[in-house]
Protein backbone atom coordinates (compact mmCIF):
# COMPACT_ATOMS: atom_id res chain seq x y z
CA UNK A 1 0.00 0.00 0.00
CA UNK A 2 1.29 3.40 -0.77
CA UNK A 3 0.66 6.53 1.08
CA UNK A 4 0.30 9.87 -0.42
CA UNK A 5 3.20 12.17 0.28
CA UNK A 6 2.93 14.35 3.32
CA UNK A 7 2.68 18.03 2.56
CA UNK A 8 5.91 19.84 3.33
CA UNK A 9 6.07 23.10 5.24
CA UNK A 10 7.07 25.90 3.08
CA UNK A 11 10.82 26.58 3.34
CA UNK A 12 11.89 29.27 5.65
CA UNK A 13 15.17 31.17 5.92
CA UNK A 14 14.99 31.58 9.77
CA UNK A 15 15.84 28.72 12.25
CA UNK A 16 13.30 27.22 14.63
CA UNK A 17 12.78 29.20 17.83
CA UNK A 18 14.59 27.90 20.95
CA UNK A 19 13.39 28.17 24.57
CA UNK A 20 15.66 31.20 25.05
CA UNK A 21 14.07 32.77 22.01
CA UNK A 22 10.66 32.00 23.31
CA UNK A 23 11.16 33.54 26.72
CA UNK A 24 14.82 34.13 27.57
CA UNK A 25 16.28 32.85 30.83
CA UNK A 26 12.92 32.92 32.53
CA UNK A 27 11.62 30.45 29.96
CA UNK A 28 14.54 28.15 30.56
CA UNK A 29 13.97 28.15 34.32
CA UNK A 30 10.24 27.63 33.80
CA UNK A 31 10.85 24.65 31.56
CA UNK A 32 13.32 23.15 34.07
CA UNK A 33 10.74 23.36 36.85
CA UNK A 34 7.78 22.29 34.60
CA UNK A 35 6.08 25.66 34.74
CA UNK A 36 4.70 27.90 32.09
CA UNK A 37 7.03 30.67 31.13
CA UNK A 38 6.21 34.12 32.29
CA UNK A 39 5.62 36.84 29.81
CA UNK A 40 8.79 38.34 28.40
CA UNK A 41 8.32 41.52 30.43
CA UNK A 42 9.14 39.63 33.72
CA UNK A 43 12.38 37.94 32.54
CA UNK A 44 14.84 39.92 34.87
CA UNK A 45 13.89 38.97 38.40
CA UNK A 46 13.37 35.23 37.75
CA UNK A 47 17.03 35.07 36.71
CA UNK A 48 18.13 36.64 39.99
CA UNK A 49 15.78 34.34 41.87
CA UNK A 50 17.22 31.31 40.17
CA UNK A 51 20.78 32.37 40.99
CA UNK A 52 19.86 32.82 44.66
CA UNK A 53 18.21 29.40 44.73
CA UNK A 54 21.32 27.75 43.30
CA UNK A 55 23.54 29.55 45.86
CA UNK A 56 21.28 28.59 48.74
CA UNK A 57 21.27 24.97 47.63
CA UNK A 58 25.07 25.03 47.48
CA UNK A 59 25.41 26.46 50.99
CA UNK A 60 22.90 23.99 52.35
CA UNK A 61 24.82 21.15 50.76
CA UNK A 62 28.11 22.37 52.23
CA UNK A 63 26.58 22.67 55.71
CA UNK A 64 25.03 19.24 55.42
CA UNK A 65 28.37 17.79 54.37
CA UNK A 66 30.20 19.39 57.27
CA UNK A 67 27.48 18.32 59.71
CA UNK A 68 27.65 14.81 58.36
CA UNK A 69 31.40 14.81 58.61
CA UNK A 70 31.25 16.04 62.20
CA UNK A 71 28.65 13.43 63.17
CA UNK A 72 30.12 10.61 61.12
CA UNK A 73 32.39 7.92 62.44
CA UNK A 74 35.51 9.78 61.32
CA UNK A 75 36.80 11.74 64.37
CA UNK A 76 38.77 14.97 63.85
CA UNK A 77 42.53 14.59 63.65
CA UNK A 78 44.45 16.33 66.44
CA UNK A 79 48.09 16.58 67.44
CA UNK A 80 48.94 15.65 71.00
CA UNK A 81 51.87 16.33 73.30
CA UNK A 82 52.92 14.38 76.37
CA UNK A 83 52.94 16.19 79.70
CA UNK A 84 56.56 16.04 80.87
CA UNK A 85 58.87 17.67 83.35
CA UNK A 86 60.88 20.52 81.87
CA UNK A 87 63.14 23.37 82.87
CA UNK A 88 61.38 26.64 82.11
CA UNK A 89 62.96 30.05 81.99
CA UNK A 90 62.31 33.59 80.90
CA UNK A 91 65.39 35.43 79.71
CA UNK A 92 66.73 38.52 77.99
CA UNK A 93 69.19 37.98 75.17
CA UNK A 94 72.05 40.37 74.44
CA UNK A 95 75.52 40.46 72.95
CA UNK A 96 78.68 41.53 74.71
CA UNK A 97 82.48 41.64 74.76
CA UNK A 98 84.79 39.59 76.98
CA UNK A 99 87.11 41.49 79.32
CA UNK A 100 89.34 40.56 82.25
CA UNK A 101 88.89 41.78 85.79
CA UNK A 102 90.61 45.13 86.44
CA UNK A 103 91.34 45.33 82.74
CA UNK A 104 93.06 48.63 82.09
CA UNK A 105 95.34 50.41 79.69
CA UNK A 106 98.44 51.97 81.25
CA UNK A 107 99.30 55.44 79.90
CA UNK A 108 102.40 57.61 79.67
CA UNK A 109 102.93 59.92 82.68
CA UNK A 110 104.25 62.67 80.36
CA UNK A 111 105.82 63.25 76.98
CA UNK A 112 108.18 60.30 76.95
CA UNK A 113 110.26 58.05 74.75
CA UNK A 114 109.96 54.28 75.13
CA UNK A 115 113.40 53.11 76.15
CA UNK A 116 112.67 49.39 76.59
CA UNK A 117 109.74 46.95 76.50
CA UNK A 118 110.42 44.13 78.94
CA UNK A 119 107.34 41.90 78.43
CA UNK A 120 105.38 40.26 75.61
CA UNK A 121 101.68 40.05 74.80
CA UNK A 122 100.13 36.99 76.46
CA UNK A 123 102.74 36.92 79.24
CA UNK A 124 101.64 36.53 82.85
CA UNK A 125 103.45 38.85 85.26
CA UNK A 126 103.60 39.29 89.00
CA UNK A 127 102.73 42.48 90.79
CA UNK A 128 105.62 44.97 90.72
CA UNK A 129 107.20 43.53 87.57
CA UNK A 130 108.80 46.24 85.38
CA UNK A 131 106.87 46.21 82.12
CA UNK A 132 108.44 49.13 80.24
CA UNK A 133 111.15 51.70 80.81
CA UNK A 134 110.51 55.22 79.58
CA UNK A 135 112.73 58.26 79.14
CA UNK A 136 111.62 61.84 79.72
CA UNK A 137 114.40 64.23 78.66
CA UNK A 138 112.63 67.26 80.07
CA UNK A 139 112.23 65.54 83.40
CA UNK A 140 115.86 64.51 83.40
CA UNK A 141 116.88 68.14 82.85
CA UNK A 142 114.70 69.31 85.72
CA UNK A 143 116.28 66.70 87.96
CA UNK A 144 119.80 67.81 87.00
CA UNK A 145 118.93 71.45 87.74
CA UNK A 146 117.46 70.51 91.11
CA UNK A 147 120.60 68.60 92.02
CA UNK A 148 122.76 71.61 91.14
CA UNK A 149 120.51 73.85 93.20
CA UNK A 150 120.91 71.47 96.11
CA UNK A 151 124.71 71.79 95.91
CA UNK A 152 124.46 75.62 95.76
CA UNK A 153 122.22 75.69 98.81
CA UNK A 154 124.59 73.39 100.64
CA UNK A 155 127.52 75.81 99.99
CA UNK A 156 125.40 78.76 101.10
CA UNK A 157 124.52 76.86 104.25
CA UNK A 158 128.18 76.33 105.07
CA UNK A 159 128.89 80.06 104.63
CA UNK A 160 125.94 80.97 106.83
CA UNK A 161 127.18 78.61 109.52
CA UNK A 162 130.58 80.30 109.51
CA UNK A 163 128.99 83.76 109.65
CA UNK A 164 126.74 82.64 112.46
CA UNK A 165 129.75 81.47 114.46
CA UNK A 166 131.55 84.74 113.77
CA UNK A 167 128.55 86.87 114.75
CA UNK A 168 128.17 84.84 117.93
CA UNK A 169 131.84 85.50 118.87
CA UNK A 170 131.36 89.23 118.12
CA UNK A 171 128.42 89.35 120.48
CA UNK A 172 130.45 87.59 123.16
CA UNK A 173 133.35 90.08 122.80
CA UNK A 174 130.95 93.04 122.85
CA UNK A 175 129.38 91.71 126.02
CA UNK A 176 132.80 91.36 127.66
CA UNK A 177 133.82 94.96 126.71
CA UNK A 178 130.51 96.34 127.97
CA UNK A 179 130.95 94.56 131.29
CA UNK A 180 134.48 95.95 131.59
CA UNK A 181 133.31 99.46 130.64
CA UNK A 182 130.55 99.27 133.24
CA UNK A 183 133.14 98.51 135.94
CA UNK A 184 135.50 101.26 134.74
CA UNK A 185 132.82 103.92 134.47
CA UNK A 186 131.85 103.08 138.06
CA UNK A 187 135.41 103.79 139.21
CA UNK A 188 135.60 106.93 137.08
CA UNK A 189 138.35 105.63 134.84
CA UNK A 190 136.32 106.17 131.62
CA UNK A 191 133.61 108.57 130.62
CA UNK A 192 129.94 107.82 130.19
CA UNK A 193 130.32 108.36 126.42
CA UNK A 194 132.79 105.49 126.11
CA UNK A 195 130.44 103.25 128.07
CA UNK A 196 127.53 104.13 125.73
CA UNK A 197 129.68 103.36 122.66
CA UNK A 198 130.45 99.89 124.01
CA UNK A 199 126.75 99.30 124.72
CA UNK A 200 125.87 100.39 121.15
CA UNK A 201 128.48 97.99 119.80
CA UNK A 202 126.89 95.12 121.71
CA UNK A 203 123.42 95.94 120.39
CA UNK A 204 124.76 96.15 116.84
CA UNK A 205 126.51 92.76 117.17
CA UNK A 206 123.33 91.21 118.56
CA UNK A 207 121.28 92.61 115.60
CA UNK A 208 123.73 91.17 113.09
CA UNK A 209 123.57 87.82 114.88
CA UNK A 210 119.79 87.80 114.68
CA UNK A 211 119.89 88.64 110.95
CA UNK A 212 122.39 85.87 110.34
CA UNK A 213 120.16 83.42 112.22
CA UNK A 214 117.17 84.54 110.10
CA UNK A 215 119.14 84.04 106.87
CA UNK A 216 120.11 80.59 108.04
CA UNK A 217 116.44 79.72 108.69
CA UNK A 218 115.54 80.91 105.19
CA UNK A 219 118.33 78.80 103.79
CA UNK A 220 116.94 75.83 105.74
CA UNK A 221 113.54 76.35 104.11
CA UNK A 222 115.13 76.64 100.67
CA UNK A 223 116.93 73.35 101.22
CA UNK A 224 113.68 71.67 102.30
CA UNK A 225 111.95 73.01 99.23
CA UNK A 226 114.75 71.77 97.04
CA UNK A 227 114.55 68.34 98.64
CA UNK A 228 110.81 68.18 98.02
CA UNK A 229 111.42 69.05 94.38
CA UNK A 230 114.04 66.34 94.14
CA UNK A 231 111.71 63.78 95.72
CA UNK A 232 108.95 64.71 93.31
CA UNK A 233 111.25 64.50 90.30
CA UNK A 234 112.63 61.18 91.44
CA UNK A 235 109.09 59.85 91.89
CA UNK A 236 108.22 61.01 88.40
CA UNK A 237 111.38 59.40 87.12
CA UNK A 238 110.35 56.22 88.89
CA UNK A 239 107.02 56.44 87.05
CA UNK A 240 108.98 56.03 83.86
CA UNK A 241 109.54 52.47 84.96
CA UNK A 242 106.03 51.11 84.33
CA UNK A 243 105.24 48.42 86.92
CA UNK A 244 102.48 45.81 86.97
CA UNK A 245 99.91 47.00 89.54
CA UNK A 246 98.72 43.42 90.25
CA UNK A 247 99.23 39.84 89.09
CA UNK A 248 98.19 40.28 85.49
CA UNK A 249 98.06 38.98 81.94
CA UNK A 250 99.55 41.30 79.31
CA UNK A 251 96.89 41.62 76.63
CA UNK A 252 98.31 44.14 74.20
CA UNK A 253 101.47 46.22 73.80
CA UNK A 254 100.83 49.49 71.99
CA UNK A 255 104.32 51.08 72.08
CA UNK A 256 107.70 49.85 70.94
CA UNK A 257 111.27 50.90 71.91
CA UNK A 258 112.13 54.27 70.42
CA UNK A 259 108.52 55.41 70.10
CA UNK A 260 107.72 58.90 71.28
CA UNK A 261 104.51 58.84 73.33
CA UNK A 262 102.64 62.00 74.41
CA UNK A 263 101.20 62.51 77.88
CA UNK A 264 98.29 60.10 78.49
CA UNK A 265 99.30 58.13 75.41
CA UNK A 266 98.51 54.40 75.58
CA UNK A 267 101.38 52.04 76.38
CA UNK A 268 99.94 48.57 77.05
CA UNK A 269 96.78 46.80 78.22
CA UNK A 270 96.59 44.18 80.95
CA UNK A 271 94.00 42.50 83.15
CA UNK A 272 93.49 40.04 85.97
CA UNK A 273 93.17 36.53 84.46
CA UNK A 274 91.57 35.27 87.67
CA UNK A 275 88.42 37.24 86.77
CA UNK A 276 86.52 37.16 83.48
CA UNK A 277 83.83 39.72 82.78
CA UNK A 278 81.48 40.52 79.93
CA UNK A 279 80.36 44.04 79.06
CA UNK A 280 77.01 43.89 77.24
CA UNK A 281 74.28 46.22 76.04
CA UNK A 282 70.60 45.89 77.03
CA UNK A 283 67.68 47.47 75.28
CA UNK A 284 66.20 50.12 77.55
CA UNK A 285 62.93 48.20 77.97
CA UNK A 286 64.76 44.96 78.80
CA UNK A 287 67.03 46.74 81.29
CA UNK A 288 64.02 47.43 83.52
CA UNK A 289 63.64 43.68 84.09
CA UNK A 290 67.30 43.02 84.87
CA UNK A 291 68.75 43.35 88.37
CA UNK A 292 72.16 42.86 89.96
CA UNK A 293 72.93 39.25 90.98
CA UNK A 294 70.66 37.77 88.29
CA UNK A 295 72.25 34.65 86.76
CA UNK A 296 73.60 34.78 83.22
CA UNK A 297 74.81 32.32 80.60
CA UNK A 298 77.66 33.38 78.36
CA UNK A 299 78.74 31.50 75.25
CA UNK A 300 80.87 32.04 72.19
CA UNK A 301 79.01 32.84 69.00
CA UNK A 302 79.00 29.78 66.75
CA UNK A 303 77.70 26.22 66.45
CA UNK A 304 77.43 24.08 69.58
CA UNK A 305 78.71 26.74 71.97
CA UNK A 306 79.67 25.80 75.51
CA UNK A 307 77.84 27.98 78.05
CA UNK A 308 79.58 29.53 81.05
CA UNK A 309 77.63 30.72 84.08
CA UNK A 310 77.93 33.99 85.95
CA UNK A 311 75.89 36.83 87.34
CA UNK A 312 75.16 40.50 86.72
CA UNK A 313 77.46 42.72 88.80
CA UNK A 314 76.77 46.18 87.37
CA UNK A 315 74.01 48.06 85.53
CA UNK A 316 74.58 51.61 84.31
CA UNK A 317 72.13 54.12 85.86
CA UNK A 318 71.78 55.99 82.55
CA UNK A 319 70.88 54.83 79.06
CA UNK A 320 73.00 55.69 76.03
CA UNK A 321 71.07 57.45 73.30
CA UNK A 322 71.68 56.53 69.65
CA UNK A 323 74.91 58.17 68.54
CA UNK A 324 76.16 58.64 72.14
CA UNK A 325 78.77 55.86 72.23
CA UNK A 326 75.96 53.72 70.82
CA UNK A 327 76.05 52.46 67.25
CA UNK A 328 72.44 51.23 67.28
CA UNK A 329 69.26 53.11 66.56
CA UNK A 330 67.69 52.59 70.00
CA UNK A 331 68.65 53.60 73.52
CA UNK A 332 70.71 50.96 75.35
CA UNK A 333 71.94 50.41 78.90
CA UNK A 334 75.41 49.02 79.58
CA UNK A 335 75.72 46.17 82.06
CA UNK A 336 78.57 43.96 83.29
CA UNK A 337 78.46 40.27 84.18
CA UNK A 338 81.21 38.30 85.89
CA UNK A 339 81.73 34.59 85.31
CA UNK A 340 81.60 32.30 88.33
CA UNK A 341 85.06 31.01 87.42
CA UNK A 342 87.52 31.71 84.60
CA UNK A 343 86.53 29.84 81.46
CA UNK A 344 90.02 29.38 80.09
CA UNK A 345 88.45 29.52 76.61
CA UNK A 346 86.91 32.95 76.14
CA UNK A 347 89.31 35.37 74.49
CA UNK A 348 89.37 38.94 75.86
CA UNK A 349 87.96 41.30 73.27
CA UNK A 350 85.88 38.63 71.50
CA UNK A 351 82.12 38.91 70.99
CA UNK A 352 79.86 36.57 72.97
CA UNK A 353 76.15 36.01 73.44
CA UNK A 354 74.65 36.75 76.86
CA UNK A 355 71.44 35.33 78.30
CA UNK A 356 70.16 37.02 81.46
CA UNK A 357 67.82 34.61 83.27
CA UNK A 358 64.89 36.62 84.63
CA UNK A 359 63.05 33.61 86.13
CA UNK A 360 63.62 29.85 86.24
CA UNK A 361 61.75 26.71 87.27
CA UNK A 362 63.48 23.34 87.29
CA UNK A 363 61.74 20.03 86.60
CA UNK A 364 58.13 21.25 86.49
CA UNK A 365 55.17 19.79 84.58
CA UNK A 366 54.74 21.80 81.39
CA UNK A 367 52.61 21.82 78.25
CA UNK A 368 52.80 23.82 75.01
CA UNK A 369 51.41 27.34 75.33
CA UNK A 370 49.05 26.66 72.42
CA UNK A 371 47.28 23.90 74.39
CA UNK A 372 45.74 26.33 76.91
CA UNK A 373 42.19 27.59 76.48
CA UNK A 374 40.32 30.16 78.51
CA UNK A 375 36.66 30.50 79.31
CA UNK A 376 36.18 33.59 81.45
CA UNK A 377 38.25 33.05 84.59
CA UNK A 378 38.72 29.34 83.90
CA UNK A 379 41.87 27.99 82.29
CA UNK A 380 41.49 24.57 80.73
CA UNK A 381 42.88 22.24 78.09
CA UNK A 382 41.90 19.02 76.35
CA UNK A 383 43.32 15.69 77.46
CA UNK A 384 43.08 12.58 75.27
CA UNK A 385 42.19 9.56 77.40
CA UNK A 386 42.93 5.91 76.75
CA UNK A 387 39.79 5.57 74.60
CA UNK A 388 40.96 8.40 72.30
CA UNK A 389 38.28 10.74 73.58
CA UNK A 390 38.82 14.41 74.37
CA UNK A 391 38.30 15.33 78.02
CA UNK A 392 38.12 18.89 79.21
CA UNK A 393 40.47 19.48 82.15
CA UNK A 394 40.64 22.61 84.30
CA UNK A 395 44.22 23.44 85.30
CA UNK A 396 46.22 25.89 87.38
CA UNK A 397 49.29 27.47 85.78
CA UNK A 398 52.61 28.82 87.01
CA UNK A 399 55.57 30.22 85.09
CA UNK A 400 54.76 30.99 81.48
CA UNK A 401 57.26 31.29 78.62
CA UNK A 402 56.81 31.82 74.92
CA UNK A 403 56.84 28.08 74.21
CA UNK A 404 55.55 26.35 77.35
CA UNK A 405 53.50 26.88 80.50
CA UNK A 406 53.99 25.32 83.92
CA UNK A 407 51.00 23.32 85.17
CA UNK A 408 50.76 23.34 88.96
CA UNK A 409 47.43 21.53 89.30
CA UNK A 410 45.17 19.45 87.07
CA UNK A 411 47.60 17.21 85.17
CA UNK A 412 49.93 14.31 85.79
CA UNK A 413 53.16 13.39 84.11
CA UNK A 414 52.45 11.23 81.07
CA UNK A 415 49.01 12.71 80.28
CA UNK A 416 48.54 13.53 76.61
CA UNK A 417 47.07 16.92 75.81
CA UNK A 418 45.87 18.30 72.51
CA UNK A 419 48.67 20.67 71.54
CA UNK A 420 46.54 22.83 69.23
CA UNK A 421 42.76 22.35 69.49
CA UNK A 422 41.11 22.41 66.03
CA UNK A 423 39.24 25.56 65.08
CA UNK A 424 36.98 23.94 62.45
CA UNK A 425 35.38 21.49 64.86
CA UNK A 426 34.79 22.76 68.41
CA UNK A 427 35.61 19.97 70.81
CA UNK A 428 33.19 18.69 73.38
CA UNK A 429 33.80 16.53 76.40
CA UNK A 430 33.81 12.88 75.34
CA UNK A 431 34.26 13.56 71.62
CA UNK A 432 36.29 10.93 69.82
CA UNK A 433 39.48 12.24 68.26
CA UNK A 434 42.15 10.76 66.06
CA UNK A 435 45.86 11.26 66.67
CA UNK A 436 48.38 10.78 63.88
CA UNK A 437 50.96 8.04 64.47
CA UNK A 438 54.34 9.11 65.69
CA UNK A 439 56.91 9.46 62.90
CA UNK A 440 59.10 6.44 62.36
CA UNK A 441 62.63 6.70 63.67
CA UNK A 442 65.36 6.67 60.99
CA UNK A 443 67.21 3.43 60.54
CA UNK A 444 70.54 3.29 62.38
Amino acid sequence: MSYPPMPLDPPSDSPSPTPLDRGGSAAVIAELFGEEPEPRGWSGWPWLLGTGVVLALGLAGWWAYRHWQGQSGEPPVVTTAAVSRQNLENRVDASGTVTLGNQQTLKAPGDVTVEAVLVEAGQRVRRGTVLLRLRDRGLEQQLDEALIQRDILALERQGQDRRLQEKSRQVERAQDRLAESQELVGRGFISEDEYERDRDSLESAQAELRQTQLDRQKSELEMRKNQATLDNLKARMADNAILAPFDALVLNIKAQPGDGVPREGELLTLGDPAQERVIFELMALDARQVAIAMPVRVSMIGPNPQPFTGQVVSIAPQALSPGQDNTGDQATVQAIAQLDRPSGQLIPGSAVSVEVLLSQRQGVLAVPTTALQRDGQETYLWVVDGASKARRRTVQTGLSTLEAVEITQGLQEGDRVIATPPVDFPLSDGMAVSTPPAPALPAP
